[in-house]
């Protein structure tokens, strides 16, 4: 089971799915190409050692994924 974790104006959105279910991989692969036209970054998080690394394709056997938007300073 995989998790998609957007970090959004409108607060925190899960998205999940099964990598066995066709059709809930396929609507969070298109949310994910979605928001990541939208700006958002996307990360990795490994579970076990809370290291996040930066991904640019979704697929659907990674575990756990954190979108955020980037910030501007001011």
């Amino acid at each position: 089971m995989g998790v998609l974790r957007i970090l959004g104006p409108q607060g925190d959105t899960t998205l999940t799915w099964d990598p066995k279910a066709p059709e809930e991989v396929e609507e969070v692969r298109r949310r994910f190409e979605e928001i990541v036209r939208e700006g958002y970054l996307v990360f990795e998080l490994d579970p076990a050692t809370k290291q996040a690394e930066r991904v640019h394709r979704f697929d659907p056997e990674q575990k756990e994924l954190r979108a955020i938007r980037p910030m501007a300073g001011g």
